[in-house]
């Protein structure tokens, strides 16, 4: 369920928004999907972020393959499904298809200005990419993959960046996160946090990979980071 639209360079992408209920002004974030699409799990992660205060915007960040594209991880043969859209998808687009969120946030009038991302898997990865291409304030990486293939360009990282895995996701496995720390916790601002003994997308709340205890744990630790970074009350 899409229910608005970002104007790009190329068209108009939809998207999902969930509004805070505090009055006033309200600093915003892009929920970043995973390879599943805009699904009932990222529509929830976004409603979360709202009630804690955010503007939530989840882009439909398929749109240009094929606008809706709406997969779960929980049905026989998306996630099959699910990797091979993924194979189609241009993620130099992608990601400015994220900076399009970006500036539409900020140019909302319930907007404080202030915008960051969270993204999980695939969308953990655009977070780290609009870190370096982009200019969102802050971003959020929950179990992101693929990081590993962009850390050339980690010394343009600018802007805060908090990093989540599970000690036993597959897709992160040691060398990959040894080599991301190496690259990335030198720099200013960046924290990264393992959760011990859990495995990939811990924080799809509700689905048979979630772990609530390691989710509520990395959402608290988002929450101050986002407290910080963006003045989320």
């Amino acid at each position: 369920m899409l229910n608005t639209e970002v104007k790009t360079e190329v068209g108009s992408m939809g998207a999902y928004i969930a509004m805070p209920k505090n009055a006033g002004p309200a600093p915003a974030v892009v929920i970043l999907m995973e390879v599943f699409g805009v699904n009932r799990f990222i529509r929830r992660i976004a409603d979360f972020w709202a009630q804690q205060g955010l503007i939530a915007l989840a882009p439909d960040l398929y749109w240009r393959l094929r606008p809706g594209i709406e997969l779960d991880p929980e049905t026989d043969g998306h996630r099959e499904e699910a990797l091979a859209t993924r194979g189609q998808m241009d993620t130099d687009a992608a990601v400015l298809d994220v900076e399009a969120c970006v500036q539409h946030l900020r140019k909302m009038q319930a907007c404080t200005g202030k915008v960051g991302t969270s993204g999980y898997c695939l969308g953990g990865l655009l977070a780290y990419l609009s870190g370096v291409r982009g200019t969102a304030d802050a971003n959020v990486s929950y179990y992101g993959v693929g990081i590993e293939a962009y850390l050339k360009e980690a010394e343009k990282l600018q802007s805060p960046f908090l990093f989540h895995v599970g000690e036993t996701d597959a897709w992160t496995p040691v060398p990959v996160r040894r080599a991301l720390d190496a690259a990335l916790l030198p720099l200013n601002d960046v924290t990264s946090h393992v959760y011990e003994g859990t495995g990939h997308a811990f924080a799809r709340e509700g689905a048979s990979a979630d772990v609530p205890a390691m989710r509520e744990r990395a959402n608290a630790r988002t929450k101050v980071f986002f407290q910080r970074t963006l003045g989320l009350q």
